[in-house]
């Protein structure tokens, strides 16, 4: 995180509420942790859609409503994600970090969000969404321009022990901030599908591809879901645990290719956490789910009966991935 961002940030953002004080605590902790070698390098968290940003009289380009409950929210999964007897040495952030509208003081408070897991040392990497634009991304994140694999978008590899992970880039940034209408297209462009044809034909390791949108309409070749060094693809934006298959073509050696959907950290809807352990012959994920609100909640009103059902349908969960060719 650059200096700009700490300076906004000690306006007091999110530092001075205590539960943002127990979060760097808890960092704090797990950052000597670290340094006794307890973070696991074969499990990596998977958050997705954390949609943080100002209170709506602060905003310049103006959301439809208030979120107050989002930054506790989020803080309680990071700390959770932190109290982790050996948590994760990667956490692949999906997309969607800003609020709505890509506004500078959202990366602000989404640095100070994230400052906990990079303080423990754990390796934090994130992909592009819709609601994000990539120049104030980086005022905050900076340094993912020059180490891209594809100039002009934000695409990282992570390579851990038992497997890589590629994150692409599927945002196409809005022509007109401040409008949802305009937040709404995606794509992946001829030149980062190129590589990703040649990267996944050259791959030796298992290779989960990432992204924020799902894959439908991205154009990604059939010829990538049949290839069995391929073992899943990840993503966020529903802000809903989903699980589906992708066709790898229709001929003998034809497989489905399993996709799985990450919810919000703590925005709306499904709200929760994956947690990926990989060993040499498969990964399984394991679904944190840890709430569900829509609408929003209301202080005092009851709890909808409904909402705990939705969490009890994927809360301890897991979902098999297998490297074996």
């Amino acid at each position: 995180m650059n200096a700009t961002c700490e300076k906004t940030t000690r306006r007091g953002f999110l530092a001075g509420t205590a539960a943002f004080a127990a979060l760097g605590a808890a960092g704090c902790a797990t950052k000597a942790a670290a340094a006794a070698g307890a973070l696991d390098p074969e499990a990596i968290g998977l958050i997705s859609d954390i949609h943080v940003g100002l209170p709506l009289a602060r905003q310049k380009y103006k959301t439809m409503r208030d979120y107050p409950h989002q930054p506790a929210a989020t803080q309680a999964l990071v700390r959770e994600i932190l109290s982790l007897p050996r948590p994760p040495a990667n956490v692949l952030c999906l997309g969607d970090i800003s609020l709505a509208f890509g506004e500078p003081e959202d990366y602000d408070i989404a640095a100070e969000t994230l400052k906990p897991l990079m303080d423990a040392g754990i390796r934090v990497t994130c992909a592009m969404g819709n609601h994000d634009i990539r120049a104030e991304f980086l005022r905050c994140f900076p340094g993912y321009d020059t180490a891209s694999k594809v100039p002009g978008r934000f695409v990282s590899v992570v390579n851990t022990p038992h497997a890589d992970f590629i994150l692409l880039d599927s945002l196409v940034e809005p022509a007109k901030r401040g409008s949802y209408g305009a937040c709404t297209k995606k794509g992946l462009g001829k030149e980062q599908l190129d590589w990703l044809k040649d990267a996944i034909a050259s791959a030796t390791r298992p290779t989960f591809l990432c992204s924020h949108h799902p894959a439908s309409g991205l154009g990604i070749p059939m010829s990538i879901y049949k290839n069995r060094i391929v073992p899943g693809y990840l993503h966020g934006h529903t802000h809903q645990w989903t699980t589906g298959y992708l066709r790898g073509d229709f001929d003998e050696n034809a497989r489905m290719l399993r996709e799985v959907g990450i919810p919000t950290l703590g925005f709306e809807w499904d709200v929760g956490w994956g947690l990926l352990r990989t060993t040499a012959k498969g990964a399984t994920l394991l679904c944190n789910a840890r709430d569900f609100y829509y609408p929003l909640p209301k202080p005092k009103a009851e709890r909808p009966a409904e909402w705990d059902m939705h969490v009890r349908d994927w809360a301890g969960r897991t979902i098999g991935f297998s490297f074996e060719a």
